[in-house]
């Protein structure tokens, strides 16, 4: 009976092993390809580089990124940069409890972008229900790229600094969105 039992257990493992020396080679020989073809074809959807595009208009809101680099990996200057709309909003309980984010200041807004929030709506992407223990600050910078407008970024800030770019002063933040080169 014993030896019935491991020689099940020795047929299990070698079974185990074949599965998954099966499902490495499948990994990372069959999948780089498939998606290959997903990146290929989504490259073919964005403008060439040497297509001419009117100077009025924005980029889409993928337009810019790199290969390999994200919005949120850019520096603060180049996030600014890029973006065609950064809001303030601050949170503001709604009689359900909710804490609603309420644009308070636009403190980047490209000229001819369209954006579908004005000073004074709400942005749900960054409003909450609040859980017992849990504090998000005072409000959120939401960075939007192209036109119509995409949020790409979202942080909070608490008081007048934004901890997830360092504790930067939300005031130094504002006027690097008004220099004219940001």
């Amino acid at each position: 009976m014993f030896r019935k039992f491991v020689e099940g257990l020795v047929f299990g493992s070698g079974f185990a092993i074949s599965f998954i020396a099966l499902w490495y080679v499948a990994a990372y020989s069959i999948a780089p390809m498939i998606a290959g073809s997903f990146v290929q074809s989504y490259e073919n959807q964005l403008p060439s580089k040497s297509a001419k595009t009117p100077p009025d208009s924005l980029p889409s809101s993928h337009a810019f990124e790199e290969p390999g680099k994200q919005f949120h990996e850019l520096s603060i200057e180049e996030q600014i940069e890029k973006s065609s709309v950064i809001a303030l909003a601050r949170y503001e309980k709604s009689d359900d409890g909710k804490m609603k984010a309420v644009i308070t200041e636009f403190l980047k807004k490209d000229p001819g972008v369209t954006i579908y929030y004005n000073i004074g709506d709400e942005y749900p992407g960054s409003s909450y229900y609040p859980n017992e223990g849990t504090v998000r600050g005072d409000g959120a910078i939401i960075f939007f790229t192209g036109s119509p407008a995409s949020m790409r970024m979202a942080m909070t800030y608490t008081g007048n600094r934004i901890g997830a770019l360092g504790d930067l002063p939300v005031e130094l933040l504002r006027n690097k969105c008004k220099a004219p080169n940001a």
